[in-house]
Parts: structure tokens; C-alpha cells; sequence
């Protein structure tokens, strides 16, 4: 294969990283926390600089750019787990910075490197000492993106107590292309051992440009998922608030929330929140998303998607599909779309809508 296209699809990488971290970086607003995930795309770009230099054989004509100090493998992951922090329904706690501080600590190092005398620099390249460097700092990567992941698994849990709707808050996409960070982290410790060969670097440059396209396409769609309540409750948090709440209060908690929301049918309401009974009954969203849990041991989203799919088999049984969509009919009961319509009946009854009609009502 023609080394050629290899430093081609590398020097696409870099220059469209750059310009879309730039993009990021301008485009970050009082909901749109894309400073970080700009920082991060810079980073990751730059981290193929180095491959790039080495394939047109800069390096050799000119070896005072050996170890130039823009290897950000320490830092660029922390720098999405900020990002990470600052969209999600917990960014009104603290930010943990501190993840960073392995990566400046990194950046400073190499800087006292790259001055050292030529030959020094070259013996270090080629030592086992600067491939333990390297591989640490891919270890730490790993250790940042599985942080993430735990990160995400709160945050969808804390959404879930909070809304009815679920859509576009989740930041499920995280947890996918955290994944796809950890295998590029298994493959690139895996080119130690094993020399790549011209097709798997090409191959590897091509899924990092689909990458860092796609993720800056996410982070400039992606708003900050803001929470409805005054302050979210971590998990360890939780454990804490439900010490705190008697056993009497849940239960009669649980009678004015059941007979709130049967009365009023509020479920209906497309963009219900925790908070939107929470007003109603004049009490506090985090005691009303603990007496949920606790009494039911089922989230908010659940709770409430329960009374639509109730009530969406009511009409069904009134057979008002013969003059409403099956979409038409998510809408009326209260969910978003047919997709989340479908998952919360199915979910719910173990059958799709037209199935409950098939086997329930017509037979």
C-alpha cells in the first residue's frame, strides 16, 4: 500500500481536528459547555503530529524535533471527562479538575525533555523507560474512561428520576464512544508489541476521522442537560437522603403523589418533570423522586411511563385507534414518540401495541 495515502488520511485527521476543536471552542455557550470537548478534539488531533512527521521522514532530517512535546495521551481523555461533567445533570456539583493534573504534570515533563542535547533525547525515544512513559499514560486514559462510564450510568439514572422524558438528556452516545476510546487505547498498546502494518494504520487514521467528526457533530447538537431540581443527588448522596426521610412520610408521600396523578392525568403532559408534582403538592422534587423509589423501587421515568401505557390500553380497549395513529396515540398518553411509546409499552405489558390488539382484543 502507498505510504503516501496513509500520511495523506493522517494529515486530514490533524487539520480536521484542529479546525473543528476550534470550532468547539467558539461555539461554547451558557448551555453549550463545548469548551472542553474543543480542547479535546485539539489534543487527540495532535497526537497523531508525531506519526505524521515520522511518515514523511522529517524527523530524520531534522532530529531537534525528537520528543517535541505534544503527546497529550495523559491529558485529552480527562479533558472529555470535564466535558462530560459540565453537560450532564451533575454540573452543578463540583467539576473534579483534578483529573487534569496527571496530564500538566505530563505536558511539563516533556517540555524539560525536549531540551535536553539531541543524542540524549534519541536514547530516551528508543528506551524502554519512554515506553512505560507512554504506556502509563494509556493506562490512565483507560482508567479515565472507565470513570466516565460509571459517570454516565449516574447521570442517566439521576435523568430518570428527574423526567418523564428521557430524549435527547441521556447522553447515551458517551458511553459509546467511550467504548470506542478504550478499544483505540487496546490498539495502540497493542502497536508496541506488534508492528502494524501500512492497511491497519490507514484503517485506524480512517475510524478516527469518522471519530472526531462525528463527535464534534454530537458536541455541537448536544445541550447541557440542566436539572429541574435545586440540586441532583449523587448516589452516595441518596443513601444518605433516605435515612432521613421516615417510613410514615414515604407512604403518605406516595397516597397524594398516586392520587395527584391519577386525578389530574398530569402523565399526560409531554414534558413532565419530578418538579411539576413536586409544585403542585408543595414539597421537595428530591422527596418525591426518594418516596418513588423507595415505595415502588422504580425510577420517575418508569413511574410515570406506567400510568401512559395504562392509559393507552384503555383507549386501545375503547378501540380509538380506529380514529388515532398509533403516534397520534403516544402523543395523546403522553410520550414523545412512537420509538419510546413502544419500548415503555413493551416494557411494560411484555407485547407491542399491535400484538395486545391482536391477542387481547380482537380474540
Amino acid at each position: 500500500m502507498d505510504s503516501n495515502i496513509v500520511s495523506l488520511v493522517h494529515a486530514l485527521g490533524i487539520l480536521q481536528g484542529l479546525v473543528l476543536g476550534i470550532i468547539l471552542l467558539f461555539t461554547n455557550k451558557k448551555y453549550k459547555s463545548t469548551l472542553f470537548l474543543g480542547l479535546f478534539l485539539i489534543g487527540f488531533a495532535i497526537e497523531f503530529l508525531p506519526i505524521l512527521l515520522h511518515d514523511l521522514k522529517i524527523l530524520e532530517h531534522n532530529p531537534g524535533l525528537i520528543l517535541i512535546p505534544i503527546n497529550f495521551t495523559w491529558i485529552i481523555f480527562p479533558l472529555f471527562f470535564i466535558y462530560v461533567q459540565k453537560i450532564s445533570i451533575f454540573s452543578n456539583e463540583r467539576i473534579t479538575y483534578r483529573v487534569l493534573y496527571p496530564g500538566a504534570i505530563s505536558i511539563l515533563f516533556q517540555f524539560l525533555l525536549y531540551f535536553l542535547p539531541d543524542a540524549a533525547k534519541e536514547f530516551l525515544r528508543n528506551s524502554h523507560i519512554f515506553d512505560a512513559y507512554f504506556i502509563l499514560g494509556l493506562l490512565y486514559s483507560a482508567y479515565i474512561v472507565y470513570r466516565i462510564n460509571l459517570y454516565i450510568k449516574n447521570h442517566i439514572d439521576e435523568v430518570k428520576n428527574q423526567f418523564a422524558s428521557v430524549k435527547n438528556r441521556q447522553l447515551q452516545w458517551v458511553r459509546f464512544f467511550a467504548a470506542f476510546c478504550l478499544a483505540l487505547v487496546a490498539v495502540r498498546i497493542g502497536t508496541l508489541f506488534i508492528d502494524a502494518t501500512p492497511f491497519l494504520h490507514l484503517f485506524i487514521s480512517s475510524i478516527n476521522l469518522i471519530f472526531v467528526f462525528s463527535i464534534a457533530i454530537v458536541g455541537i447538537i448536544q445541550y447541557n442537560v440542566i436539572s429541574v431540581a435545586n440540586k441532583s443527588t449523587s448516589p452516595e448522596k441518596e443513601n444518605i437522603l433516605k435515612k432521613e426521610i421516615s417510613n410514615n412520610k414515604i407512604l403518605e408521600l406516595i397516597n397524594r403523589i398516586d392520587d395527584y396523578v391519577i386525578d389530574s392525568e398530569i402523565f399526560t403532559k409531554l414534558d413532565l418533570s419530578v418538579v411539576d408534582i413536586a409544585s403542585a403538592l408543595g414539597e421537595h422534587p428530591r422527596d418525591m423522586s426518594l418516596a418513588i423509589n423507595t415505595h415502588y423501587n422504580k425510577n420517575f421515568n418508569t413511574y410515570i411511563n406506567e400510568f401512559r401505557v395504562n392509559k393507552a390500553k384503555k383507549l386501545l380497549k375503547e378501540n380509538v385507534l380506529g380514529n388515532l395513529s398509533v403516534e397520534g396515540l403516544s402523543k395523546e398518553v403522553g410520550f414523545h414518540s412512537k420509538a419510546s411509546f413502544y419500548t415503555a409499552f413493551k416494557k411494560s405489558t411484555g407485547t407491542t401495541p399491535k400484538n395486545y390488539i391482536d391477542r387481547f382484543l380482537i380474540s
